[in-house]
């Protein structure tokens, strides 16, 4: 066995890898780092351990097999993967067609049973608002359980939530049930909605279908990933006359407003 080619393999996959449990570890508590340059080149290190494995093993005297490739494989595939997709966290923002003040525009969308969901319906409510990519969505998937955990002291000050994405009605129900959610969560598989708001991510890299269960509190689904239109995360903070009071986007995705970000609009708005 070339030892050298094996050190380097497994040096490479304990790099990715721990580097990429460290840092999903942080969706769940809110603690995302702005920065992503730290996480990268720690990527970019166990990536190039990987391929010097694979050089050593193809080109050294001793032999090399499964336990060298193996993990040098998986190092390059998942690191290369990450890399990949963190520079696509952008948002693009400015064609938002709401602002603080105005009355909320008129929309129909369906509930994740299938059912015709009015806008008029939220007549006389107070509203946390929330426009998210989808249930296949580590983030997103977070967020909506920071929100759930919200639920008591939100109902304190009279504030219902609703979420609305793309998802079709039956992804809409599986992310629900799958995460326990208390709050209604909206389908406009046609974009209707998230385009009459301004909210729409043109060309935004994301997955076909939801994942049946978590890892960690974490969606993080095999389906395919492709390129696709979807919601910009955007928040709108809704007065019982449908005035909009607050609306918080980000420009990463992977940027969500804290829970006393969210309770600090509130208690402004309606405290």
């Amino acid at each position: 066995m070339n030892t050298y080619a094996l050190l380097s393999a497994f040096a490479g996959f304990a790099v990715v890898m721990g580097s990429i449990t460290v840092y999903f570890s942080t969706i769940p508590r809110g603690t995302v780092p702005v920065k992503v340059s730290g996480f990268a080149v720690r990527l970019v290190v166990g990536v190039a351990l990987a391929a010097v494995g694979i050089y050593l093993g193809l080109t050294g005297a001793a032999t090399s097999g499964a336990m060298v490739y193996v993990p040098a494989a998986l190092a390059l595939f998942f690191g290369g993967f990450i890399l990949w997709i963190l520079p696509q966290r952008h948002t693009p923002l400015g064609d938002i067609k709401v602002a603080e003040g105005d009355l909320i525009i008129p929309f129909k969308a369906l509930t994740a049973e299938g059912n015709p969901f009015d806008s008029s319906e939220l007549a006389g409510k107070r509203v946390l608002f929330k426009f998210f990519r989808g249930g296949w969505c580590p983030y997103c998937v977070a967020e909506l359980a920071a929100f759930n955990k919200m639920v008591p002291e939100l109902e304190k000050m009279g504030v219902h939530i609703i979420a609305l994405s793309k998802d079709i009605p039956s992804e809409a129900a599986l992310n629900r049930s799958r995460d326990g959610l208390d709050f209604e969560l909206l389908s406009d598989p046609d974009l209707n909605v998230i385009r009459a708001y301004g909210v729409e991510h043109h060309k935004a890299l994301g997955q076909s279908k939801n994942p049946k269960s978590t890892i960690g509190g974490l969606a993080l689904g095999l389906a395919p990933f492709s390129f696709q239109a979807m919601a910009i995360p955007t928040t709108l903070l809704i007065d019982e006359n449908g005035v909009i009071r607050w609306i918080d986007q980000t420009d990463d995705y992977r940027l969500r407003s804290s829970n006393d970000r969210v309770m600090a609009a509130v208690k402004q708005a309606f405290g």
